[in-house]
């Protein structure tokens, strides 16, 4: 699906609007001890994703059985790359989320050289695995209307509750629990916003999944987010992205999403297509979703929808036979010693700059 891009012009502004943000969580956060949670309090169970900027491993807290994921991202890294104001909020949009389809921040922490994400262990893995156990890598429009109903919630939240364009919305970026539902993770795209007619001039985002506006540089906002779940949508009931090159030619890929129509094999539902064609509209302000979430909500494509018992979780996945295949491949697995996860000696919590002063969190409100 290709590397994710950023290019921020506004990669060296101040964080003063993050820390406004964090302020939201002060007050049941100050008397938490941030230090009593370190890398020494883990154990590695081995590498379960890698990011353009990080690993994840999965890890178990020593003397419990609690099991977490926990991202590890080089400070030097996402400085030389400018991405310090993102890491800081995605690290702001995981503890402050109380949404079922958001994944969850329990700690971080950071050493000199590398920042440290502790989150909920989300056991099915990855959104892009489970779609490559069904026939010809697609879901029946059932459970693909299951799965946009629950991001479309997940979006849904990000935007109104926490103002965040999400900006990396991609199979890869969705984990799936042991039942079935959906969670977004992985926010180091994102962006804080104030209003929603404010508009930023970022090149980010993965190729395939990437609206228009943003190619042309035209300026963006949240209506990026419901451009990337039309390209998912359709991905998920034909089995790949409607502007992909089989070349994987960035230049291609980028011409037919300015330039081209969308191409629909037969067997998709007009429903679908309406759907679909509606949320491709290269006009973001003609785009399905850019008014209110309401507008894909009340589709026709999701009438046999209850938006209730999705938020509620009380609807029964049916992408189950999938995440059946993927856990017992993982049973199958070597699973190894738990090992320490080492870092260079150094002072456990020295300051870059300043410029990582807020992200160590202690959040025992789970």
């Amino acid at each position: 699906m290709g590397n994710c891009f950023n290019q921020d012009e506004n990669a060296k502004t101040s964080l003063q609007s993050l820390k406004k943000v964090d302020q939201l969580q002060s007050q049941s956060l100050q008397d938490l001890d941030i230090n009593k949670i370190t890398l020494k309090d883990f154990l590695s169970q081995g590498q379960i994703g890698r990011g353009q900027f990080g690993k994840v491993f999965k890890v178990k807290m020593k003397n419990s059985s609690q099991e977490y994921a926990m991202k590890v991202i080089k400070k030097s890294e996402i400085i030389q790359f400018g991405l310090v104001e993102h890491t800081m909020l995605e690290k702001s949009v995981l503890i402050r989320s109380k949404n079922p389809f958001v994944v969850k921040l329990k700690y971080s922490f950071q050493t000199d050289q590398k920042l440290y994400l502790v989150m909920e262990l989300v056991n099915g893995g990855q959104l892009s695995k489970i779609l490559s156990k069904y026939h010809q890598n697609r879901f029946t429009q059932i459970q693909a209307q299951f799965c946009a109903a629950e991001i479309i919630l997940g979006l849904e939240y990000i935007h109104e509750t926490l103002k965040v364009l999400y900006r990396d919305l991609k199979p890869d970026n969705i984990l799936v629990t042991q039942d079935g539902h959906l969670k977004l993770t992985d926010f180091g795209l994102s962006k804080q916003y104030d209003t929603q007619d404010m508009k930023f001039f970022t090149f980010v985002g993965t190729p395939e999944y990437i609206a228009p506006e943003i190619l042309l540089k035209s300026g963006h906002n949240s209506s990026v987010d419901w451009w990337s779940l039309g390209i998912l949508l359709y991905e998920m009931l034909v089995g790949y992205t409607p502007f992909r090159d089989q070349s994987n030619n960035l230049r291609v890929i980028e011409n037919k999403i300015i330039q081209s129509e969308i191409l629909f094999p037969d067997f998709v539902s007009n429903e679908a297509k309406d759907i679909i064609s509606q949320l491709l509209n290269k006009d973001p302000n003609n785009r399905l979703g850019s008014r209110s979430v309401d507008q894909i909500k009340k589709h026709i494509f999701f009438s046999q929808i209850n938006w209730d018992d999705i938020y509620y979780l009380r609807t029964k996945s049916p992408i189950l036979d999938g995440l059946t295949k993927i856990l017992q491949q993982k049973q199958t697995e070597n699973k190894g010693v738990p090992k320490k996860i080492f870092e260079t000696p150094q002072s456990q919590i020295r300051q870059t700059n300043g410029q990582f002063e807020g992200f160590s969190v202690n959040h025992d409100e789970y």
